[in-house]
């Protein structure tokens, strides 16, 4: 049965030896990271954190951020934190705390959900 998608980003889902029928509309994570390593590289940036939702989205992309950022060179990643599946409350605070503990970094990468990001 194909199936065409409109939201699932994973690149697992881009091998045609298992997902023979799959298709989607946007690109997988591995393209995001290249962009994002871009923008970074154009911001003159070469000291950042990342930020995940917990899950295979935010997971895969950070993944996929790291290795892009080792294999275009010049970029050091500040700290990578997860944000948990369910957080509980003061969840956020906390994370915000990490990510100014490394106030040099320049920027926070974002591979996160929705409501993580609000």
């Amino acid at each position: 049965i194909p199936q065409i998608s409109y939201a699932s980003t994973a690149p697992e889902l881009s091998d045609p030896g298992r997902y023979e029928f799959f298709s989607r509309v946007v690109p997988p994570d591995s393209y995001q990271a290249q962009a994002m390593v871009a923008v970074v590289r154009a911001l003159g940036w070469s000291y950042v954190s990342t930020l995940a939702s917990e899950g295979n989205y935010g997971e895969s992309g950070v993944e996929a951020f790291v290795q892009s950022s080792r294999e275009a060179g010049g970029l050091c990643i500040a700290q990578s934190i997860k944000i948990p599946r369910e957080p509980r409350p003061g969840e956020f605070a906390k994370v915000i705390g990490r990510l100014m503990e490394t106030s040099t970094a320049r920027g926070v990468v974002l591979f996160a959900n929705e409501d993580d990001i609000r």
